[in-house]
């Protein structure tokens, strides 16, 4: 059976690692360190996840948002937002745009885990 893919767009390496780290034995994971460079792979591979960050430098989490939806083939990809924004008017924005959920840095395994759970297919 194939693994399913997971993409992580995040800028913050730390972050990044933690997650490959908690999520790489089971899935198949891919990185990217900037929104365009997420933007790149998407154009290249379709993953069953995506965890993304919004904070980042020119691409941010809600430009790579506003791309996936408007692309019918990559529309209903899950996307859980990782974000260190606490404020609720960006966890609404994010899930306005189509965000399937939203979860605080720093990252929990355990939450995490259950989101991964709860969004992949197998």
């Amino acid at each position: 059976m194939e693994r399913a893919k997971i993409l992580i767009i995040d800028d913050d390496p730390v972050c990044s690692g933690v997650l490959l780290a908690m999520l790489g034995d089971d899935y198949q994971v891919t990185t990217a360190n900037s929104g365009s460079g997420g933007i790149d792979i998407l154009n290249s591979m379709l993953p069953d996840l995506i965890l993304l960050d919004i904070t980042m430098p020119e691409v941010n989490g809600y430009q790579v948002l506003r791309f996936l939806k408007a692309d019918s083939s990559r529309a209903n990809i899950p996307v859980v937002v990782i974000s260190t924004l606490v404020d609720s008017s960006d966890r609404d924005f994010a899930l306005k745009l189509g965000a399937n959920d939203y979860v605080n840095k720093p990252i929990m395994p355990d939450v995490i885990q259950k989101m991964v759970d709860q969004y992949l297919p197998y």
